[in-house]
């Protein structure tokens, strides 16, 4: 059963929206409590997962919907037409859209409804540099229109923020530096203890490598690169331990890969977990070898936990690692190179050390507090904006 709502007093209503519900419970919370403390009545769409218990419990009000990644799914139809439905109804002031289906089909939707004020973060598009020809045909005339429905466009890299000032958008093209990470929660007062005991509960010895990556389990994250490393790296190395952190489609297939490869006591797969401070703290290096990235968060949480990452040198990871200082970049597929960089790592305890320091130095910028007051910025013009239209409206 769902919880009940007290209805703002100001009967003043926003709304975000994601292809999953997860994804507004793992980036998007603080924005979204900005929004309540300005007095806003915060709605969210999504399709059903582990994460709307976290969005529920923050006192927002749910709307399922059951969209699908593919953009030409017959499903999604009926999705934009029960988008239009609602925001109808409801009514928003403002509507910020994220990830691409929901984008897409959210700022239609949203044209269609007449929503006053619409926002879209871009979290990485799907057209970039080295991306397949099929993408940029489906993907950048899509957003090409949905540009000009859309009045702030904000973008988390400088790739993309290149690319999406050549768009016309009804009000401003933004970058900001990603979507902000509570940089004191990685920094643990007590990290020696919790390491030894997270590694304890992990069954971890202390004189173990221990590669850590958290990432959804799918073909873009590329686990594949990475348990081949691990395989490459044990016949030299029998202390590499790798710990794979996240659910998703290919949770059974890496799992045969692994046995396949007979890894099973060096390449763990924990499942989504809740307790990503502690393992940071128990790893001693980080890896992200997505085929495509916006700004990823889980390297983000890398560096404010001082660690070293071994990441595919796309955009995003480019963003955040600087070859050589606070880790590696790689080339997707290039399994040599990747097992180069943990065995650089791996065999220089001081260049470990000196990497990680060089992360948390690196991560500053994209501190929550930095990136809050700029969002709030971007809020505060679209929703006066708003406000005086109304008034002009009503004299």
């Amino acid at each position: 059963m769902e919880k009940l709502y007290m209805k703002t007093k100001s009967g003043k209503k926003v709304a975000f929206i994601a292809t999953v519900y997860r994804h507004l419970e793992a980036f998007h919370l603080p924005y979204i409590q900005l929004l309540q403390e300005k007095g806003y009545e915060v709605h969210a769409y999504g399709a059903p997962d582990h994460g709307k218990d976290g969005i529920l419990n923050n006192n927002v009000i749910c709307h399922d919907m059951k969209f699908k990644r593919n953009p030409f799914h017959p499903n999604n139809l009926k999705v934009l037409q029960e988008l239009v439905k609602s925001f109808k109804k409801e009514n928003f002031q403002l509507v910020h859209f994220h990830t691409p289906i929901a984008g897409i089909l959210g700022r239609i939707a949203a044209k269609q409804a007449k929503v006053p004020h619409v926002l879209y973060t871009a979290h990485g598009f799907h057209f970039f540099t080295g991306a397949p020809i099929s993408y940029w045909l489906i993907y950048f005339p899509m957003e090409k229109i949905m540009a000009k429905w859309t009045d702030y466009l904000i973008t988390i890299n400088q790739e993309d923020f290149n690319r999406a000032n050549k768009f016309k958008v009804r009000r401003a093209t933004h970058y900001i530096a990603g979507i902000g990470v509570e940089t004191n929660k990685f920094t643990l007062k007590n990290e020696i203890e919790v390491r030894k005991e997270k590694r304890m509960e992990l069954q971890l010895k202390e004189n173990e490598f221990v590669i850590l990556c958290v990432a959804e389990l799918n073909g873009n994250k590329n686990q594949r690169q990475l348990i081949e490393s691990i395989y490459k790296i044990k016949e030299k190395y029998e202390n590499v331990k790798c710990l794979l952190v996240g659910t998703g489609e290919d949770a059974q297939s890496l799992q045969e890969f692994i046995d396949q490869l007979k890894l099973k006591e060096n390449v763990h797969l924990l499942g989504f977990r809740r307790d990503i401070p502690e393992l940071l703290a128990a790893s001693d290096v980080v890896t992200l070898l997505s085929k495509r990235e916006g700004l990823p968060k889980a390297l983000l949480e890398a560096l404010a936990a001082s660690k070293p990452v071994v990441a595919t040198n796309v955009r995003g990871n480019r963003d955040l690692v600087v070859d050589g200082h606070n880790g590696y970049l790689v080339p997707i597929s290039d399994v040599e190179s990747t097992v180069n960089a943990f065995v650089k790592i791996l065999d220089n305890p001081i260049r470990m050390k000196k990497m990680g320091t060089v992360s948390k130095e690196i991560v500053k910028k994209y501190d929550l507090g930095e990136i809050l007051s700029e969002m709030e910025f971007i809020y505060n013009k679209a929703l006066e904006f708003n406000e005086k239209n109304v008034k002009k409206k009503t004299i």
